[in-house]
């Protein structure tokens, strides 16, 4: 009885090992067609790894699942990435390559709070990490967490700033009710880089909310300057001209804006631009 279950235990030790020779060197091939941007191809030679690795019942470290879903992520099969990914992470929790790509995959589908998750996750192994601090405020900013943003955008300016940080503290103060200290900020990114044009974008539409519609004129024209075929700026100059009367101009580039798909253009074409007869 114990040689046959010894000899049971050396034949399948010998499978185990053939398994895992055979699998590592369809890995290899599969690595070598990812680095190629192959990556169908990859995939194959990925498969056929993950079919071996579960007849062997291996549970062992393995990375495969991780490069099939950055295949799967390049080819767009977000879905099928992200089983990867949720099959891979809690077996390799700090391998956190894997939660980055997670994270990307969660912002191309556009679901801002999953990303944080992840976020969240690799920035407690790495808590002045610039690339994900500004990462995670742009994110915050779409959740609405305005001042956990700042705060995160504040951390990043002291190790390294630069046009896009300063412009994102100024949409913090500006969703934070403090306009001046939002102008600021974006003349700052202007500083910074002078052809960065959502600051003057941003500064445009500012100085409009705030009835500042000369100001507005001149961050709006520079703007213009950077990106002339921007309708949605087109539409911005529209309403500072006819804000301060000067319709011909203006009532022309609202009309250019609403027949370039911009619905709000209306608005100010029926109070500017035409006589309406009771």
């Amino acid at each position: 009885m114990m040689r046959r279950l010894l000899l049971f235990i050396l034949v399948l030790s010998a499978s185990v090992v053939y398994s895992q020779q055979k699998w590592s060197a369809l890995e290899t091939e599969g690595d070598t067609l990812l680095n190629n941007q192959q990556f169908l191809q990859a995939i194959g030679k990925y498969n056929k790894v993950v079919s071996l690795q579960k007849k062997a019942k291996y549970s062992g470290t393995s990375l495969v699942r991780y490069k099939r879903a950055v295949c799967l992520y390049y080819l767009q099969e977000f879905n099928l990435a992200l089983a990867d990914l949720d099959a891979f992470i809690p077996a390799n929790p700090s391998f956190y390559q894997a939660r980055l790509l997670r994270a990307f995959i969660y912002r191309e589908l556009g679901d801002p709070e999953k990303q944080l998750i992840d976020i969240n996750e690799v920035l407690t192994s790495d808590p002045w990490n610039v690339d994900l601090l500004k990462w995670r405020a742009g994110v915050m900013l779409e959740t609405g967490e305005y001042a956990k943003a700042q705060a995160d955008l504040l951390k990043v300016q002291e190790i390294r700033t630069d046009e896009e940080v300063e412009l994102y503290l100024g949409l913090t103060w500006y969703y934070l009710d403090n306009p001046d200290e939002a102008l600021n900020q974006f003349n700052k990114a202007i500083e910074l880089n002078g052809g960065y044009a959502p600051a003057y974008q941003y500064a445009g539409i500012l100085c409009i909310e705030q009835d500042a519609y000369e100001l507005a004129l001149t961050y709006v024209d520079l703007a213009l300057r950077l990106e002339p075929g921007n309708t949605q700026l087109t539409f911005y100059k529209g309403i500072a001209l006819v804000e301060t009367g000067k319709n011909d101009e203006g009532c022309r580039l609202l009309n250019k804006a609403f027949y370039a798909g911009i619905d709000d253009a209306a608005g100010y074409l029926m109070k500017f631009c035409y006589q309406v007869e009771d």
